[in-house]
C-alpha cells in the first residue's frame, strides 16, 4: 500500500515538474507578436540613467530602471522596423541635462528620416522652472501639442 502511494506520487510530481519546464521553454522561447501599424510610446518625464553600476546591489536595485542608451537604441529600432508606423512622446520636466536631451533628440531625428511621424505633448514647458531642455528636445518632433492651461516658460541661456 506505501509503495503505491509513493509511485503515485512520484508520478504526480514528474508530470507537475515537466509541465512547469514545458510552460517556461514556451514562455522563453515565444518571441513578442508586434502588430503592424505600430506606434511607440515614450515618456521623457522622468530621469533617465547614464549606466547601472556594476554592483550587485545596485544591478538588484536599478535592475528595471532605463538608461539612455536602452531609449536611444529602443527608437533606433523603432526607425528601421518596417511594423512601426511612428512614435507619440510625452515630455515633461524631467531632469536631464543638455547632453541627453541631445542624445535622444538626435534619435528622433534619425527617427523621422525614415518618414515615420513622431508626435510630442506636454503640459508644460518650466511651469517651476526653466522648461528649456524639455523644449529643445520637442522641437525634434513633427507636432507638439501643449496642454491649454500649460506654461511655456523659456530662460536665455546664460
Amino acid at each position: 500500500m506505501f509503495k503505491s502511494i509513493v509511485r503515485i506520487l512520484a508520478i504526480v510530481g514528474a508530470v507537475v515538474l515537466i509541465g512547469t519546464f514545458v510552460a517556461i521553454f514556451a514562455v522563453i522561447s515565444s518571441k513578442g507578436n508586434v502588430p503592424s501599424k505600430t506606434i511607440l510610446e515614450a515618456n521623457f518625464e522622468h530621469a533617465l540613467m547614464e549606466d547601472v553600476p556594476d554592483t550587485p546591489t545596485a544591478r538588484l536595485m536599478l535592475a528595471d530602471k532605463q538608461t539612455l542608451r536602452d531609449v536611444v537604441d529602443a527608437i533606433d529600432r523603432g526607425a528601421t522596423d518596417d511594423r512601426v508606423a511612428g512614435m507619440i512622446a510625452k515630455i515633461g520636466a524631467a531632469p536631464m541635462g543638455m547632453a541627453q536631451t541631445q542624445e535622444i533628440r538626435d534619435a528622433v531625428l534619425r527617427f523621422r528620416s525614415h518618414k515615420k511621424f513622431a508626435v510630442a505633448y506636454s503640459e508644460s514647458f518650466g511651469e517651476f522652472g526653466p522648461g528649456n531642455g524639455a523644449y529643445h528636445l520637442a522641437t525634434a518632433f513633427d507636432h507638439i501639442y501643449l496642454q491649454p492651461s500649460g506654461d511655456v516658460d523659456l530662460t536665455g541661456v546664460m
